[in-house]
């Protein structure tokens, strides 16, 4: 079998409140190109297709458009899932004629049970779920993290699996030892979300999505396709793409692809006065890539951004340059990890402010958390 394994497109997606349509449908393109190199068997899409539960109109049209091309253009199947991100029910409209396409979409927890038989290959879907979907349909109250419930899951399917035939899962979760970027909105600190590797041990090759990394996990078959762009500052300096993936009973080939970007982003981390400079700015693509600045000698300069955005004009973050700590407090020690996120915040307002929170400053803190935390389960 020979597939590329893609995830994460996040279409409808916004970085500071800057639109990434454009972006997304110059890259997602160039994937279509790549896909027309290769003499595939089929596509895989890891789930998070789009951004939001709602998308906007001009999102659903351009994921139409995309997998319009894939599917019936260029006449592959594809494989996809539903992320935490989509909604299922607006996913999975159409759903019912996708299928006579070899357009192939999960969207809910028990359709992982129905393997799809493909040429030498037994594919499983398995959405993104929580894990009180699994508790409902199982009536197992012991199934409370993300681990037990989808190990639960997986056993389920170990009972018909043809072990003589290519067997290949695609979900979207976050498998232990795997390393988060910021644009992971729910990750959870600790280990109530992570899934542990062995849980997946049958099968001849496993299609993640959830983390943006293509490297977030070190495991020969057991992989993250990682986003192919960028969605915040910390992803600046990894490698988008897809994955090309040979696979036989015996075999495994797994090739990274880079896709084309249509703009760079970079972490600026200088003086302000040594931005301005020509040989600096020649350093960059300075009228189209994002920039994130973080900048020193800023006593003095009333309202910087301006002029920085004369020379840089998708500057879409400026700091001041942090200045050099002491090592001993630098160091993150176990009791801030205990920490729940307000009493991070109030611990680091207070280490900067050297002063305390108000009360009324606590239940505006109390109510934002609360807000996010309720959006970020919907």
């Amino acid at each position: 079998m020979k597939f590329i394994h893609t995830a994460d497109w996040h279409i409808g997606r916004k970085l500071q409140q800057i639109d990434l349509l454009d972006d997304q449908e110059f890259v997602l393109n160039n994937l279509i190109e790549e896909i027309k190199e290769h003499d595939l068997d089929f596509i895989i899409i890891a789930g998070d297709l789009y951004d939001r539960s709602v998308p906007s109109r001009e999102a659903t049209t351009l994921l139409q458009e995309l997998l319009i091309k894939i599917n019936i253009e260029c006449d592959l199947p594809i494989f996809a899932i539903s992320g935490n991100h989509d909604s299922r029910e607006r996913l999975a409209v159409g759903q019912a004629w996708f299928s006579k396409h070899n357009f192939y979409l999960a969207t809910q927890l028990e359709e992982a049970f129905h393997k799809i038989q493909y040429k030498d290959a037994d594919i499983y879907l398995l959405p993104y779920f929580e894990p009180y979907e699994a508790k409902v349909y199982f009536e197992d109250d012991k199934l409370t993290t993300h681990h037990a419930a989808t190990k639960r899951v997986v056993h389920e399917i170990y009972k018909n699996i043809d072990e003589s035939r290519i067997n290949i899962l695609v979900a979207h979760t976050f498998v232990a030892g795997a390393e988060p970027t910021d644009s992971e909105r729910e990750i959870s600190i600790g280990t109530v979300e992570n899934v542990g590797v062995n849980v997946f041990e049958k099968f001849d090759y496993v299609a993640l999505g959830h983390l943006h990394n293509p490297n977030a996990l070190n495991e020969e078959r057991i992989k993250y396709s990682g986003s192919p762009l960028a969605y915040s500052f910390s992803e600046s300096n990894q490698q988008k793409g897809v994955r090309l993936i040979e696979l036989t009973k015996e075999n495994f080939d797994d090739r990274f692809i880079p896709i084309k970007q249509k703009r760079k982003m970079h972490n600026i981390v200088a003086d302000y006065d040594e931005i301005f400079s020509k040989e600096y700015r020649e350093k960059f693509d300075t009228e189209n890539d994002y920039f994130s600045m973080e900048l020193g000698k800023l006593e003095g300069v009333t309202d910087p951004m301006p002029r920085i955005k004369e020379f840089y004009p998708n500057t879409l973050l400026l700091k001041s340059k942090a200045k050099r700590l002491d090592s001993s407090k630098n160091s993150v020690n176990k009791e801030m990890l205990k920490k729940n996120p307000l009493e991070l915040i109030e611990s680091f307002y207070e280490e900067q402010v050297l002063d305390t929170l108000t009360s009324t400053q606590r239940e505006v803190l109390e109510q934002i958390i609360g807000e996010v935390e309720q959006d970020e389960t919907n």
